[in-house]
């Protein structure tokens, strides 16, 4: 059967959605609870506004780019092709970097979790064996198995919080003043970083149908992510509290131990942390998906470059740091602002620049 080259809005929302939840998971709430103490689970609430104003501007950007135009193309025609094909090497070399972190991210919390004594390295060779499937196959093979994995995943988040729900205790959450507003501004620059990631995915905006109408689906899109976020914030803080939740490695997967379902299933855990391989798988698949359009873009390529990227990203997955914790340093310390600027301020100036170009 032959491959289809285009996705819908739908699927591409979908995409976006999944690729998300593994960087948001890593910040919700404890980054926030470290950030704004027990008001942090409202952060993502500070973080609708400048999302909205992304998506919309995005928006507004897309209806007049060409059809099968990515943001890479957008570079070249703002900056012209030198400073274009100059930036897109910087954007491939930088999601290449992220690809590797979202490995090593997968591995650690997935051996950690459910295989404490075993090695990375076999789980290293299967996720990279199933992203080497997915990078030689179209992009709708990509945006169906999403498809499939976003429900799953949809329905395992919405389980787990509804039962956690009973244990929330109000102490954990309340009160809240307008003194924590402030707090709360400062606790959503990571929350927009790790949500502009979708910005480097717009490389692969070329694929995409529906570009000139899906602007309200995407805002509508947009308002039901910060409220699944603060939704996850507010049961994970309301059942463990600000001083365990900031010590937590992963707070969604310690909320997940504590659910059980009746006498058949005591625990979910494992189901929740399956759920979430696939959408580390995705989350890595979209960043090198991009980092090779970005590359193809720079030197005028059109040939796959996946295995020569793979054999990038396993080496930086081993080496980018020695633990979790020391992994999430560097995310920290590094990543989290670098996503600020490369993924909101640089596409910004450039669109602000291609405009008074009247490109």
């Amino acid at each position: 059967m032959k491959e289809t080259s285009k996705i819908s809005l739908n699927e591409y929302l979908m995409l976006l959605s999944l690729g998300l939840m593994p960087p948001l998971l890593k910040l919700i709430p404890s980054q926030e609870a470290m950030l704004a103490g027990t008001a942090g689970w409202l952060a993502p609430l500070m973080a609708l506004g400048p999302v909205l104003a992304g998506i919309a501007l995005i928006a507004a950007v897309g209806k007049r780019l060409p059809e099968n135009a990515g943001l890479g193309e957008a570079f070249c025609l703002w900056l012209g092709e030198g400073a274009g094909r100059v930036l897109c090497v910087v954007y491939g070399v930088w999601l290449l970097m992220l690809a590797s972190i979202a490995l090593r991210f997968c591995a650690e919390r997935f051996t950690s979790t459910i295989y404490p004594e075993t090695g990375m390295g076999l789980f290293f060779l299967v996720i990279l064996g199933l992203e080497w499937y997915l990078g030689r196959r179209k992009l709708a093979v990509t945006a169906r198995a999403a498809q499939i994995f976003f429900y799953m995943m949809l329905t395992t988040l919405g389980v787990v919080l509804l039962l956690g729900i009973s244990s929330v205790k109000s102490y954990n959450i309340a009160p809240v003043w307008v003194e924590d507003v402030p707090k709360l501004v400062q606790a959503s620059v990571p929350l927009n970083g790790a949500m502009s990631v979708a910005v480097g995915w717009l490389f692969l905006f070329g694929e995409v149908t529906e570009r000139q109408k899906g602007g309200k689906r995407a805002l509508i899109w947009g308002v039901w992510m910060i409220l699944a976020m603060t939704a996850l914030g507010f049961v994970v803080m309301g059942v463990f509290g600000k001083a365990m939740v900031v010590r937590l490695q992963i707070p969604f997967f310690s909320l997940s131990k504590e659910v059980r379902i009746g006498s058949a299933v005591q625990r979910v855990e494992p189901l929740v942390v399956t759920m979430w391989v696939f959408a580390d798988v995705i989350s890595t698949a979209l960043l090198l998906r991009s980092a090779e359009r970005a590359f193809g873009c720079a030197f005028g390529l059109s040939g796959r470059l996946n295995g020569a990227l793979l054999a990038v990203v396993l080496p930086g997955a081993y080496l980018c740091a020695g633990s979790f914790f020391g992994l999430d340093r560097l995310y920290q310390a590094l990543f989290v602002p670098g996503e600020v600027v490369l993924f909101l301020a640089v596409p910004l100036v450039a669109a602000l620049l291609g405009r008074l170009r009247g490109k």
